[in-house]
């Protein structure tokens, strides 16, 4: 059985001004589907989606309460 480990808002928030949308693979089980829309429209897009998309995690990750992230587990 593999070890379950919690998740931090802190984290989360860091890297979402870090990394942008690669935020989302942090909470990946719940935020599969912004991250892929995200990706495909700044593809698409030619970049220009990835501004929006960028402040739309950082904003996402930011108001989340921190419960939610200490109750998110994760397998590793």
């Amino acid at each position: 059985m593999t070890k379950q480990k919690k998740k931090s808002k802190t984290t989360a928030v860091v890297l979402a001004v870090l990394f942008g949308v690669l935020a989302w693979v942090y909470t990946y089980k719940d935020d599969a589907w912004k991250f892929w829309l995200n990706f495909l429209l700044t593809i698409v897009t030619c970049g220009i989606w990835g501004i929006f998309a960028y402040v739309w995690v950082i904003i996402d990750m930011a108001i989340r309460e921190k419960e939610y992230f200490e109750d998110y587990y994760s397998e590793d």
